[in-house]
């Protein structure tokens, strides 16, 4: 017998292009080019990911405590905090200089969060089968969702 799981971040990129949706929305009603202590939610919940899909964007990331990090980046800085661990982080802009570029920075930072998801939770099913299970086929679909069988 098999089982067949679909790993799909639409929901995780879903969620997080609304922040880039809020944010276009902010961009658009601003008159100049410079925002200032705007905040914003976001679908990242996961602080490692967040904080290793920011580096890998070639962000500087300074962590002030599990649930708060300052990101210094070419348009401005960038502070994502939450009350607690169970929270979704937001995202708070301050000073920024190049709106254009900060939502184009924000979009590529939705799309590898989403994929870094992805495979964490792909690495955690495989870490996680049992002797008695074992992956049967894995297929990259057209809109980049793995779909995985396993064997029980």
């Amino acid at each position: 017998m098999s089982i067949t799981i679909s790993l799909v971040s639409a929901a995780v990129i879903a969620c997080s292009t609304l922040t880039s949706m809020a944010v276009m929305q902010t961009l658009e009603n601003k008159t100049g080019n410079a925002i200032k202590k705007e905040s914003f939610e976001t679908s990242f919940a996961d602080a490692e990911l967040l904080r290793k899909t920011l580096v890998e964007n070639g962000c500087c990331v300074k962590k002030i405590s599990e649930n708060e990090m300052t990101v210094s980046t070419t348009c401005g800085i960038l502070r994502y905090t939450r009350n607690s661990p169970s929270e979704a982080f937001r995202l708070v802009l301050d000073q920024i200089s190049n709106p254009d570029a900060l939502l184009e920075q924000i979009r590529s930072l939705e799309t590898d969060y989403g994929r870094n998801v992805q495979t964490s939770t792909y690495q955690h099913i495989k870490q996680n089968l049992t002797e008695d299970m074992q992956i049967e086929d894995e297929q990259i679909l057209e809109d980049d969702s793995l779909l995985l069988t396993i064997e029980v």
